[in-house]
């Protein structure tokens, strides 16, 4: 089920005319699925290439348009997605990242975003889990997005410490 917090900011008041959006961490496609039934262009990616299998074949189904990529979301110079993109999704892709390995992931995100572009991203806290790596902070992304503004942070409705973030590229 797509999350509510996308649905506002695709469906609510102020809502983006679609354009081009970018999923990182797609899993098995059910929001760029969402995304592309309203009328965005989508390009999603994931790590694991039976996740991807299964996008391509609900896509398909659901007869919904949406480019899927296998591959790493920190070497997106490496896939076939140069944006510009208006619209960046991630559903915890991004505090499952190696800390070595965020700054790369930030950097191509700002390399394909367009001036004022929405990165919406849900993440776990980094009291949620019992290893040191994962997780991240409003200060984390703060630090890592220059060039853009940590507009809102929301917290999640889980057991454990959530949020939603919503960054702008200046």
């Amino acid at each position: 089920m797509t999350p509510p917090e996308l649905v506002n900011l695709v469906e609510g008041d102020g809502a983006p005319p679609p354009g081009r959006a970018l999923e990182l961490g797609c899993g098995t496609g059910t929001n760029a699925i969402y995304l592309a039934r309203r009328g965005w262009d989508v390009v999603a990616v994931d790590l694991v290439d039976r996740a991807v299998r299964r996008a391509r074949d609900k896509a398909d189904a659901a007869g919904a348009t949406v480019r899927l990529l296998c591959g790493d979301a920190t070497r997106l110079d490496d896939l076939d997605a140069p944006g510009p993109f208006d619209l960046f999704f991630d559903l915890s892709c991004f505090c499952g990242v190696p800390p070595h390995r965020r700054d790369a992931y930030a950097a191509g995100l700002t390399r394909r975003a367009v001036p004022g572009a929405r990165l919406l991203m849900f993440g776990y806290g980094p009291e949620a889990f019992d290893d040191p790596i994962s997780g991240v902070t409003a200060g984390e992304l703060r630090a890592r997005f220059a060039g853009w503004t940590l507009a809102e942070v929301t917290p999640g409705t889980n057991e454990v410490p959530t949020f939603w973030f919503t960054l702008r590229r200046g």
